[in-house]
């Protein structure tokens, strides 16, 4: 199989497709303009981006639909087949106000080297041809992306959007017996993976551990079957499937192999364990966290007087022995003065010796995130504005 990708930059492991799978948008509430021709829909993408598109029109195209056109935009890996579909979101349960739009559907391929660029890429251009669009649905995953999502979380955010953006973790049922599995990696050049029959306490953790996971795929290649991976400081998993069979799954068991990883379910589901972070999710979270540093401090002392306890993610270094170790730690906030904040460690570092007793000041350059829990929930960087709406609907001020 001939990929359109250099060869360089592809992802290399036993678990890597030849060929990711398309990728399948729906633009959904297109206006007639776009879908009156393929020369109207290159001429208005030319118009946005501010650069040519090279426009061609397939020879051959199926009888149920008006036209066939293939875009090579700058910035996009390989050429967009789109279509109109008067229908194309009818039966998906999206409101019948939005699923009987008419729709552009769009395919193309994620450049597994960076599927998430590649991805948001295409979102941005879906969001900006056409303003009157209601937003665009991911066929592949069934996820639906409003426009008012789209402008917020892709147009005007300078920061990376999420990249479980890709895939979704799904969940099926056997009476009391669950089996999750991602839906979303294929077209990132991965394989899928799963987790087997677990019981209902265990599903929240399994989703968890599944999305943490196939974040750090992303960046790391599984290696073959029969291979045990770490994922968390003292998390280990067995890695099972069959390789040759590129429909099957990779399956993520425990470290013995031949059950599920209930071990490291039941420590995630107790919070006694956390996932690595990827190293974009890592720096992604940073920027939300720096970002809303501010509005975290000014929050403070309402938060306090809400009952609230509050944490801040410090990233700490040991350089005593022969090698440096480093790892993030969770410091409780014990004081705001002027915006500076004071934390004390809340755990014993499981790496790191010689952590500070007394309170110590804590800037933004320092944090990896920040943390509240209230009300028996905990709320970061990506929940500020609901955080804020929980607070003036009945919190003290």
């Amino acid at each position: 199989m001939t990929t359109p990708f250099d060869q360089h930059e592809l992802p290399e492991g036993p678990w890597i497709l030849e060929m990711p799978e398309p990728v399948v948008l729906v633009l959904v509430g297109v206006s007639d303009a776009l879908t009156e021709s393929p020369q109207a829909l290159a001429s208005r993408i030319a118009d946005t981006i501010g650069v040519d598109v090279d426009l061609g029109i397939p020879d051959e195209k199926p009888d149920d639909v008006a036209w066939l056109a293939s875009l090579q935009i700058d910035g996009l890996p390989v050429p967009l087949l789109c279509w109109p579909e008067l229908a194309a979101a009818s039966g998906t349960g999206l409101p019948e106000d939005i699923a009987e739009r008419p729709g552009l559907v769009i395919q193309s391929l994620l450049h597994p080297g960076d599927p998430l660029t590649c991805f948001a890429n295409m979102l941005r251009l879906l969001t900006m041809i056409d303003e009157s669009a209601a937003g665009v649905l991911d066929a592949d995953t069934g996820r639906w992306l409003s426009r008012d999502v789209l402008e917020e979380q892709i147009l005007q955010s300078d920061i990376d959007p999420r990249d479980d953006l890709l895939w979704v973790v799904e969940v099926s049922s056997d009476e009391d017996e669950h089996t999750l599995r991602t839906t979303g990696l294929t077209r990132c050049g991965r394989r899928e993976m799963s987790i087997d029959v677990i019981d209902s306490s265990l599903v929240d953790a399994a989703a968890d551990l599944l999305a943490s996971t196939a974040s750090l795929v992303l960046e790391t290649s599984l290696p073959t079957s029969g291979s045990t991976i770490e994922v968390g400081p003292g998390l280990h998993l067995r890695v099972s499937g069959d390789v040759d069979c590129d429909e099957s799954p990779v399956v993520l068991e425990a470290e013995h192999g031949g059950e599920p990883p209930y071990e490291v379910l039941r420590r995630l589901s107790d919070d006694t364990a956390a996932v690595y972070r990827s190293e974009r999710s890592t720096a992604r979270h940073r920027s939300l966290a720096v970002h809303t540093w501010a509005t975290f401090t000014d929050l403070y002392e309402r938060l306090c007087a809400a009952g609230a306890e509050c944490y801040v993610e410090v990233p700490w270094e040991d350089a005593s022995g022969e090698e440096v170790v480093r790892e993030h730690l969770w410091m409780e906030v014990t004081a705001c003065v002027d915006g500076c904040i004071m934390a004390v460690p809340a755990h014993d570092g499981s790496l790191v010796q010689g952590l500070p007793t007394e309170p110590s000041p804590v800037s933004a350059d320092e944090i990896c995130s920040w943390r509240v829990l209230l009300t028996e929930t905990a709320w970061g960087p990506e929940q500020i504005d609901m955080l804020i709406e929980h607070l003036e609907a009945g919190c003290p001020s």
